[in-house]
């Protein structure tokens, strides 16, 4: 499976970068991500992959509901996942809405929170702590 996390927003805190390494070298255990920040969206974003934009009015899941989403994207032949993490330069359609949580979070804690739960739903797929 291969994930790609795409924002806008140059990441500026050294502990967010610290915290998107860390996670993505537990990731590689499982999938391959990548993060890309840049301006131009619409080219980042791939049609054969499936289109998970978070934004705040999209619809929440445990993480229980997202690993499920992405094993069954996974069995359905869809081995790209695509991150949308700017609602300001992408106005296409996505094929998930995905809100992370009812509370005001800035952005690259969000973005952590975003990693954890992508490595959470790993964790959970295979059935480890």
């Amino acid at each position: 499976m291969k994930i790609k996390i795409v924002t806008s927003k140059k990441i500026k805190n050294r502990f967010t970068k610290d915290a998107i390494k860390e996670y993505a070298k537990r990731l590689t255990r499982y999938c391959k991500i990548q993060l890309n920040v840049t301006n131009k969206i619409e080219k980042e974003i791939n049609r054969d992959s499936y289109l998970i934009k978070i934004n705040n009015s999209g619809n929440m899941l445990t993480s229980e509901e997202l690993a499920d989403k992405i094993s069954s994207l996974g069995i359905s032949g869809n081995s790209h996942i695509t991150f949308l993490f700017d609602d300001e330069h992408y106005v296409g359609n996505a094929d998930f809405d995905l809100k992370i949580s009812n509370m005001d979070i800035d952005n690259e804690l969000l973005l952590i929170v975003l990693y954890e739960q992508i490595y959470r739903a790993y964790r959970i797929i295979n059935n480890e702590p």
